[in-house]
């Protein structure tokens, strides 16, 4: 069928991305080829139905009735491909929220608002876990209880959708990183490094919640679990407040004050210069150890707000890496190339990711 118009929708913790794409075939029976015409991207207000009509006053050329509408969304649990919606389903992913309360409760807020603003629509969802659907046993299990495991509480991961996106645009670049042992180091945000073997992710930073791993602009990143028990303890101090600080005041943020990584780079003041070389050490550390999961490394690929824009980041962290055989090349990496490796040793990548791209993939069959 042709003509019809597919929206993809990325809800985040603050922002809004849509993208729209048709869906052409060019005879019947073939599989639908995406066009994108166009897409936009807006600050979330307090009411989806409102930021839904804003976003489409941005896009361009507006899409008042899509035929299909997927949403992203950041947990879904065991749950495996891209689902059509029902009730059902929206129950099982509303279950989920207490592993992804920044984005879980909003996104399913969206998925809500665009049923009743489109009925006519299909509307499908795809999960950023789904990535990690290969992890490997060692990486999925987490030392603890059985009974804890048998609740749920095991290694998710995140980014999926980036993490995919990332190898799509290098594999385009060179094909080889689906046959070798790549690390994708996803910087924004929020921060993930993914161990992927054959194009498939065998280990990753990020556990059972978006929190977890290394540290971001505002999160805290991994704790010593006796620190948080401190803390619940202390003057009768909540999970709900522990929480609220754990993902909005830590990180970065609790060390320099703020999360802002253009001031961090330019402040020369002790606060900001211990939160970046913090932030430097640990991403070089997890990409070491990422390697060191899955044998080695052919390929590093950085993404992400952070990762692709910051040369002088990736500089830093590449440069605790050197005994591994990565080397930069300091003009493309400051021009800011796909590729900025010194053409020996493992490949460097600095990628835009386009998770829009990847939601209209995955629900092109609806």
């Amino acid at each position: 069928m042709t003509g019809r118009r597919l929206l993809a929708l990325n809800v985040g913790s603050t922002t809004l991305k849509g993208a729209v794409y048709a869906l052409e075939s060019a005879t019947a029976g073939t599989p639908p080829q995406l066009v994108e015409c166009n897409r936009a991207e807006i600050h979330t207000g307090p009411e989806p139905e409102e930021s839904l009509v804003a976003l489409l006053k941005a896009l361009s050329e507006p899409v008042q009735c899509p035929d299909v509408v997927v949403h992203r969304i950041v947990h879904g649990g065991g749950l495996r491909g891209a689902h059509e919606l029902n009730e059902q389903l929206i129950a099982k992913l509303d279950a989920l929220a207490p592993f992804a309360p920044l984005h879980q409760p909003i996104a399913l807020a969206f998925v809500r608002a665009a049923r009743v603003r489109w009925p006519l629509a299909r509307q499908g969802v795809a999960f950023d876990t789904d990535f990690h659907a290969s992890l490997a046993p060692w990486s999925r299990r987490l030392p603890v209880p059985a009974e804890w495991d048998a609740t749920g509480v095991r290694r998710y991961g995140f980014h999926g959708l980036a993490f995919a996106s990332a190898l799509r645009e290098v594999t385009a670049h060179d094909s080889s990183i689906l046959k070798g042992r790549a690390v994708l180091a996803h910087l924004g945000g929020g921060c993930s490094i993914c161990a992927v073997k054959d194009g498939r992710s065998h280990d990753t930073t990020m556990a059972l919640t978006p929190l977890g791993g290394i540290p971001g602009p505002t999160r805290s990143g991994d704790l010593d679990p006796g620190a948080l028990l401190y803390l619940l303890r202390k003057d009768g101090l909540g999970a709900d407040a522990v929480e609220d600080q754990l993902y909005h005041a830590a990180g970065l943020a609790g060390i320099a004050g703020h999360g802002d990584m253009r001031v961090l780079l330019t402040d020369p003041g002790p606060r900001a210069q211990l939160a970046l070389e913090l932030f430097t050490v640990r991403i070089a550390q997890s990409i070491a150890a990422m390697a060191t999961g899955i044998g080695g490394i052919d390929h590093l690929v950085f993404s992400g707000g952070i990762g692709h824009r910051a040369p002088l980041l990736r500089a830093g962290i590449v440069a605790r890496l050197e005994w591994l055989g990565l080397g930069l090349d300091t003009d493309k990496n400051e021009a800011g190339a796909t590729r900025i490796d010194r053409g020996v040793g493992p490949a460097i990548w600095n990628i835009a990711v386009d998770e829009e791209r990847e939601l209209a993939e995955s629900a092109a069959w609806i």
